[in-house]
């Protein structure tokens, strides 16, 4: 899959719109709006295609593998 953000301006503000997997043969977005600016767009809309890409939550733990394996 293609990395295509793209950035419109609506009115007032800016919008971030990106491709994630496809749903019985049918595209599907992701996108939000509400950013003042078009720089303000960019960073959130590459924040939020990384997280969708690597799995969407990262979970931070403070136990160790092998605490993990006792556990």
């Amino acid at each position: 899959m293609a990395r295509v953000i793209s950035i419109k301006k609506r009115v007032k503000v800016y919008k971030y719109r990106f491709e994630v997997a496809k749903v019985n043969g049918k595209r599907k977005y992701l996108s939000k709006s509400s950013f003042k600016t078009k720089k303000a767009a960019e960073i959130a809309g590459q924040k939020a295609y990384d997280e969708y890409q690597n799995g969407g939550c990262k979970i931070e733990a403070y136990m160790s593998y092998g605490d993990y394996l006792d556990y």
